[in-house]
């Protein structure tokens, strides 16, 4: 018997206030205040561009994606018009 998720059950939907604030307005808001640690800003900026890396590889992955369906659908189709053409040898070789 499997142990119940409780993580799933948490409920995070908290608001910090910075929810419609762009990733560079909050590194020019984090440069405005008094230095705190060169080491927090580091860590900011750090996060800021691991999340661009990341939405520029999820849209280079659609993209992949997107050809992959289209290879695979012209794939399919061809396998279906050598069926075809076999079938049609066989016919004729019967006749």
């Amino acid at each position: 018997m499997a142990i119940p998720d409780k993580y799933k059950k948490i409920d995070d939907s908290f608001e910090t206030g910075y929810e419609n604030v762009s990733n560079k307005e909050l590194m020019h808001r984090l440069k405005g205040i008094p230095a705190q640690s060169e080491q927090e800003r580091i860590k900011a900026e750090m996060t800021r561009r691991l999340i661009d890396e990341i939405a520029e590889f999820s849209k280079s992955a659609s993209q992949q994606t997107e050809k992959m369906i289209k290879l695979t659908q012209a794939i399919v189709w061809l396998t279906v018009i050598l069926g075809i053409l076999a079938l049609m040898q066989v016919i004729f070789l019967l006749k």
